[in-house]
């Protein structure tokens, strides 16, 4: 387990990376770069989360490395480079369904404390939580339009 500060630090370092990887990925001489950028953020910010509040067990993390490690294989060697945008819109709409199930995860739990008496910060947790779910809903179902 490591402190909040380096949690935080490496947070903040992740997040500038990000913006880089942004700038990068804009310009096709720079975009590899920028590819590899973001690859390291990310990977900065999952180590920075698992080790900062560390699970009591990571049997579902590893299974859900491999659906996806192995989901992710699959698609890059079938998929076509000229079907790519569709595919890019697939796996948008991925992050628009997991932002729909974490939102319903969130609101179980602020649920049971705002209906029993919770104050105006619950209140606003909740809100928070309906908008997430409210946008994720609208990338999943867009994505799966765009995807055709």
């Amino acid at each position: 387990m490591i402190s909040s500060n380096i949690q935080n630090i490496a947070y903040l370092v992740a997040a500038v990376l990000f913006i880089l990887d942004l700038k990068w990925m804009a310009h096709p001489r720079t975009a590899v770069r920028g590819n590899a950028i973001g690859a390291l953020a990310m990977g900065i910010a999952i180590v920075a989360t698992l080790l900062g509040d560390p699970p009591e067990s990571w049997t579902y993390i590893l299974i859900g490395v491999g659906v996806g490690t192995l989901i992710g294989g699959i698609s890059a060697v079938r998929i076509k480079m000229t079907s790519m945008p569709e595919m890019v819109g697939l796996f948008n709409g991925f992050g628009g369904g997991a932002s729909i199930l974490v939102a319903g995860a969130a609101l179980i739990a602020v649920y049971s404390t705002v209906f029993k008496g919770g104050g105006s910060d619950d209140m606003q947790m909740l809100i928070a939580t309906v908008v997430s779910g409210l946008i994720g809903s609208v990338t999943f179902f867009g994505s799966y339009v765009a995807f055709g």
